[in-house]
């Protein structure tokens, strides 16, 4: 591929690259970590276990839960926006598509070895992987540079970033 091509294609692809990497970093290591702490109560394991029994095709329509009940946390946050509170529609849009998330995430990993004897779904799985692989290569300079000049600098916001990264980094 001639190099302002790719440079054009990398430019207009930098956007889902970023998403890419946001939602492997932050959202998907935060749901991992609640689900960790989830997963302590007995009837979550007992879920969990039933859920490893099913084969990929009954377990295809499990994804309909968290899409339910994110279309009522839309409709909650309309009614709340249509009542006059635009920051409790907000927040309540927010934590339900977290919550929505958290549920994907618990079916998808309590399931994940049957769904993925699916030809076509470990394919997808696999194309997943190749664009986050991607996205992490295009970034990873960016990346580097950031780092370099929060461990050169000594600010309050530096500083801060580095407390944050350790107590995160503490919690794993």
């Amino acid at each position: 591929m001639p190099r302002p091509l790719r440079r054009l294609l990398n430019l207009l692809l930098l956007p889902f690259a970023l998403l890419m990497v946001v939602l492997e970093d932050v959202v998907w290591a935060g749901a991992v970590a609640v689900l960790r702490a989830v997963r302590l109560a007995a009837p979550v394991r007992a879920l969990e276990a039933w859920l490893g029994t099913l084969s990929g095709y009954a377990a295809l329509p499990l994804f309909l839960i968290p899409e339910l009940v994110g279309v009522a946390g839309k409709l909650w946050a309309i009614a709340l926006l249509a009542g006059g509170h635009p920051l409790a529609a907000l927040e309540a849009y927010v934590l339900i598509r977290l919550v929505c998330t958290l549920i994907a995430v618990f079916i998808y990993q309590a399931c994940s070895p049957a769904l993925l004897r699916l030809g076509w779904f470990a394919r997808a799985v696999g194309w997943v992987h190749v664009a986050r692989d991607w996205a992490m290569a295009l970034l990873r300079p960016a990346l580097a540079w950031g780092r370099t000049l929060i461990r050169r600098g000594r600010g309050r916001l530096a500083l801060r970033w580095l407390a944050i990264r350790r107590h995160y980094r503490a919690q794993r």
